[in-house]
């Protein structure tokens, strides 16, 4: 079972990177430069920002995607996405 994030790092701004990695691990293979669902691209930094508040809606306040959580998104990594969104994306 995995250990929960301590209160400080739950509190802190998630950075891009963080959010990187979650997108390689769990949206990149519908959101890709040849794939591109819903018109979504998700393979670079500026698509990443550009898509921010459609990722922000559809991973966190909607719980939609993954469609199917086929990639198995966890809380942990939506919160991860909640908190870079909150803090403007940086």
């Amino acid at each position: 079972m995995p250990t929960p994030p301590s209160a400080a790092a739950a509190a802190r701004p998630a950075t891009l990177a963080e959010v990187q990695t979650i997108v390689e691990q769990r949206c990149l293979m519908c959101h890709n430069a040849q794939v591109q669902q819903k018109n979504v691209a998700l393979h670079t930094d500026a698509l990443i920002r550009q898509h921010a508040q459609a990722m922000y809606q559809q991973t966190v306040v909607l719980k939609l995607m993954p469609l199917s959580n086929a990639t198995q998104m966890t809380d942990d990594e939506r919160a991860v996405v909640k908190r870079w969104f909150e803090a403007g994306t940086k």
